[in-house]
């Protein structure tokens, strides 16, 4: 085979690997709403879930800089504490404040958001296509958690839009970290104590844990985060941020297969055209 022949499979072939970790993420990602569920009906403190999910979650990377290992940089502190801890905070004041399903659609317009800023911060303007899978997983999402959303309120809509925005924050400061010589733990790892710093500001727990407490907060930190986040991070060495924010959407679609098989939710017709929907929009973003 000749040399150029070569070289391009092997970037179609890492292509395809990154496009399959930003999938993993999302499917892990797509459990937590439903562990977090679980635990809080089993009697876990759901404040030490949200907030034990980055504590829990940063101690690898303090461990690893008290040893030497790998070392924090200002692209951790600026992903943790600009992208991650508002992500944390808004979304589960606007949980609070609208209940899970509204929340979810409003934070699932970070697709849309990455879309309108990826091609200015980051050179890499989506096209007709990277929109047009943006509009169709959005409007996957809004099928999917509209049926028994709560009544609106300004307050909690506005805290939505920021998880939103927030989570777009992550996606486009990490793919540009990378993109300026920053290490997957720096924007992976070492983000999670920042964030924790962050959360701890807004979510303040009554007491301390338990081992129920700490037993399902361990899964949220690195089932739900600790390994999402790495997977994702090395999916934005290779993959445009708008590609990886559309195949994200894969997560609501996750959450809702685990909670019709675990939990014995229902899904409606316009949950699976919903669900189908999202499907379509992460295979029309991961293909060109």
């Amino acid at each position: 085979m000749p040399r150029g022949g070569g070289a391009a499979a092997a970037g179609r072939r890492g292509g395809w690997r990154s496009l399959a970790e930003a999938v993993a993420a999302a499917v892990l990602w797509g459990s937590i709403g439903v562990v977090y569920r679980m635990g809080v009906a089993g009697g876990a403190d759901g404040a030490w879930l949200v907030l034990g999910r980055p504590l829990l979650a940063g101690l690898p990377g303090l461990a690893a800089a008290v040893l030497g290992l790998s070392r924090p940089s200002r692209w951790s502190a600026a992903v943790g504490l600009l992208g991650l801890a508002p992500l944390y905070a808004s979304y589960f004041l606007a949980v609070e404040r609208l209940g899970a399903a509204l929340a979810s659609v409003l934070l699932y317009t970070a697709p849309v958001w990455v879309v309108l800023v990826s091609g200015p911060v980051l050179g890499e303007p989506p096209g007709a296509r990277g929109l047009a899978a943006a509009v169709a997983g959005f409007a996957g999402v809004a099928l999917i958690a509209g049926p028994g959303a709560g009544p609106a309120d300004a307050l909690g809509l506005v805290l939505g839009l920021v998880s939103g925005a927030s989570y777009a924050c992550y996606i486009v400061l990490a793919r540009y970290a990378q993109a300026r010589g920053a290490r997957v733990a720096e924007v992976a790892v070492h983000s999670l104590p920042f964030a924790a710093l962050g959360v701890a500001a807004v979510v303040r727990p009554a007491g301390l844990p338990g081992l129920l407490d700490l037993a399902y907060a361990g899964y949220l930190a690195f089932v739900g985060t600790l390994l999402p986040y790495t997977l994702s991070s090395r999916a934005l060495r290779r993959l445009e941020a708008h590609r990886v924010a559309v195949v994200s959407l894969v997560e609501p679609l996750t959450a809702i297969l685990l909670a019709v098989l675990l939990l014995g939710e229902k899904l409606s017709t316009a949950q699976a055209l919903g669900a189908a929907l999202v499907l379509a929009s992460s295979l029309l973003a991961a293909r060109g």
